[in-house]
């Protein structure tokens, strides 16, 4: 009994031993490496030991000059000399945005509400090394521009290219952000071989074109693309699902990011020699053509005139050509159609415009050419180009036929104008009441048949009436009720947009489409397909800021040009940027 009575005491004291070393806490933080390149993703561990979960996640100091790329958290119970340890190990991707030495740490963790730190690591960082005497870097990115020097608002090809001797995945593009030039996809990405210094590599190739917006000598800051990268240098741990049958689905990767150089682009102002009075801003190379349905028609009829311009620049900077006025000549115009798309150098596009010609008489009608200006970066020089000049002969109109015709029988056959006898041919089917009787005391439309003592009479009189306001009640609840709920949907909107942002994370592609079905609340519209081109001027007519219009555009731009890099389409810190621009455009609506 003494002996089973000393064995629980032992117990007792090896599980509050146990317990003791459990809560003692401790966090520790751990560089995989001291020494980087900017093209390095340094692996940071935070390590808790002595519980089994924090209150929280790792509050890291000194990340600031890092991109941050979380790679997950794992749990551990360790026997050690018959001691139990328990913890959890945070993984950090860090790679450096700029050169210099860095402190990273401490990271804090609360555990029980009592708050734990952590070391300080220093991490060394140079620059990139190139590839001159060393192996062939496995990833890199270049960036190239179509020319040095452009003028304001041409289009400049911007080239990107991923040199890749690994497998990656979830490719994400980050443009430079730059005030004076925008920038447009041209074509969708394109994957190819190519060799580069003596090694063979895969290309992914992705066109911009840029188009700077002042004069002035513009520098593009580096271009980035990150993804997650997968190599067969740790061989340590080689399992089942290593196995090549699986083709690495289940291997894990290591979050990497590259930069290209930065660029410098010379834009030159427009030549003011030469400068044509009317000259709008059009840069590029344009023609124009004209058409007329009809040389030769008759007065009262019309004739469609069709003029078209079309080229490759700014072509949103197309003008609208205005049809002179010409006398007995009207004209109505047709809303002018505008289409746009990618070329090989940059934005193409036309913008078609149709008059219908209605003569009043008779005659020949010159229509003078139409006159456009733009200048030409390839001559250095303004051009004009101009429409041929029409004709419209006008015959005179089939009615004006007739009356002369009319007037020559007249004059041949005086007897047209005798008056003639009325003859009765016949009587119609239904009988023809030719006398009063109907009105008599006892008829069918007496007093005493239709007088007030007769209650089908007023039922008669009033039915029509009854129709007429139940059609106008009904009518005018339907529009007050459809104006309501149009009115609500407006008012809920950017709250429903800021919902579906904290519901779930959204792609790139999510994203646009909840900035579409929020413009289609807001201002009552039905827009299938929305474009960044088409926000400025929507929001602008609407009450919006132009600013503000032009920063959701480039936002929109943005996640575009996400959703076209290969990879996954990830959002980063847009939704934030999204809903800042929301917030502001309802203030300014009210």
């Amino acid at each position: 009994m003494k002996r089973a009575f000393f064995v629980l005491i032992l117990f007792a004291i090896l599980l509050l031993t146990a317990h003791m070393v459990w809560a003692k806490v401790s966090v520790t933080l751990e560089l995989d490496r001291l020494e980087a390149t900017l093209s390095d993703a340094v692996q940071l561990k935070i390590h808790m030991s002595g519980a089994r979960k924090s209150d929280a996640p790792p509050v890291i100091k000194g990340l600031d000059a890092f991109h941050v790329t979380r790679g997950g958290s794992a749990s551990r119970v360790e026997i050690i000399n018959g001691q139990y340890h328990s913890g959890v190990d945070f993984t950090y991707y860090l790679q450096a945005r700029e050169k210099g030495a860095f402190k990273v740490g401490p990271a804090s963790i609360e555990v029980d509400g009592k708050i734990y730190e952590s070391n300080v690591a220093t991490l060394k960082v140079t620059a990139q090394g190139t590839a001159s005497g060393t192996a062939s870097p496995p990833v890199f990115l270049t960036a190239t521009l179509g020319s040095q020097k452009a003028y304001v608002e041409e289009q400049v090809p911007f080239i990107l290219k991923l040199y890749l001797r690994v497998n990656v995945s979830d490719i994400s593009l980050d443009l430079p952000e730059v005030g004076e030039l925008t920038f447009r996809q041209l074509e969708k990405p394109k994957e190819y071989q190519a060799v580069f210094d003596g090694t063979s590599y895969r290309v992914l190739e992705v066109s911009y074109g840029v188009m700077p917006l002042k004069a002035g000598r513009v520098r593009i800051p580096p271009a980035r693309m990150g993804m997650t990268v997968y190599t067969n240098q740790d061989r340590r741990a080689r399992g089942l699902f290593d196995d090549p049958f699986f083709g690495g689905a289940f291997r894990s990767g290591r979050p990497l990011t590259v930069s290209s150089d930065p660029l410098a682009l010379e834009v030159r102002s427009f030549p003011e020699k030469n400068k044509p009075a009317e000259f709008s801003g059009l840069v590029g190379q344009f023609a124009i053509e004209e058409k007329l349905s009809g040389s030769e028609i008759h007065v009262g009829d019309s004739v469609t005139l069709t003029v078209r311009l079309k080229g490759e620049g700014n072509v949103n900077r197309l003008p609208d050509v205005k049809m002179p006025a010409l006398a007995h000549l009207k004209t109505y115009a047709d809303e002018p159609v505008f289409e746009t798309g990618p070329g090989a150098n940059g934005p193409i596009g036309s913008k078609t415009m149709k008059w219908a010609l209605v003569p009043e008489q008779a005659g020949e009608y010159t229509i003078p050419p139409f006159t456009i200006n733009y200048f030409d970066p390839r001559k250095a020089t303004y051009r004009t180009i101009r429409t041929k000049v029409m004709v419209l002969n006008v015959l005179p109109g089939e009615s004006q036929k007739l009356i002369t015709a009319s007037q020559k029988e007249k004059k041949k056959d005086p007897s047209n104008h005798s008056k003639q006898a009325v003859k009765e041919l016949g009587h119609d089917i239904l009988p023809i009441y030719t006398s009063t009787s109907g009105l008599g005391n006892n008829g069918w439309l007496s007093s005493k048949s239709m007088g007030p003592e007769n209650p089908y009479a007023w039922v008669v009189l009033a039915v029509p009436f009854l129709v007429y306001g139940a059609v106008f009640l009904g009518l005018r609840f339907n529009k007050k009720s459809d104006q309501a709920i149009n009115a609500q949907r407006a008012r809920k909107a950017a709250q429903n947009f800021m919902k579906e942002c904290r519901k779930e994370k959204k792609d790139a592609d999510g994203m646009i489409i909840a900035v579409r079905d929020y413009i289609n609340d807001r201002f009552q519209l039905s827009i299938g397909s929305l474009t960044p081109a088409d926000v400025p001027k929507l929001l602008v007519e609407r009450g919006v800021d132009s600013r503000t219009a032009d920063e959701l555009r480039n936002v929109l731009e943005d996640l575009e040009g996400r959703i076209y890099t290969g990879g996954k389409a990830t959002c980063g810190r847009t939704p934030q940027a999204i809903q800042e621009i929301i917030k502001r455009m309802e203030k300014e609506l009210r």
